[in-house]
């Protein structure tokens, strides 16, 4: 995962702290539980993030095995394979 969870959890805080000073969210839960659950929304995410980055790193490394790991080929295939995968999935980060 790209961040550690203690770093999640200070970005979650910082975005629950931000949507409760606008007002942009109404609560009917606790302020901690709502904290729970962006904390547990942003590490879903990742997850969801870093299996798409494992799954077309494995097809580059099973399908094209020409390519050299780490080239400017690669990156642009890696990046075309996760495009692909997410689209399928039917998740997009923006």
């Amino acid at each position: 995962m790209r961040l550690s969870e203690e770093r999640v959890a200070v970005i979650a805080r910082l975005v629950c702290n931000k949507l409760l000073d606008e007002e942009l969210v109404d609560l009917e839960i606790g302020e901690d539980d709502f904290l729970h659950l962006v904390e547990g929304l942003i590490l879903k995410d990742l997850k969801i993030e870093d299996e798409i980055d494992e799954e077309a790193t494995t097809f580059l490394l099973k399908n094209k095995p020409q390519l050299e790991e780490g080239s400017t080929e690669w990156k642009i295939e890696l990046e075309r394979k996760k495009e692909e995968f997410s689209i399928a999935r039917g998740y997009r980060a923006y």
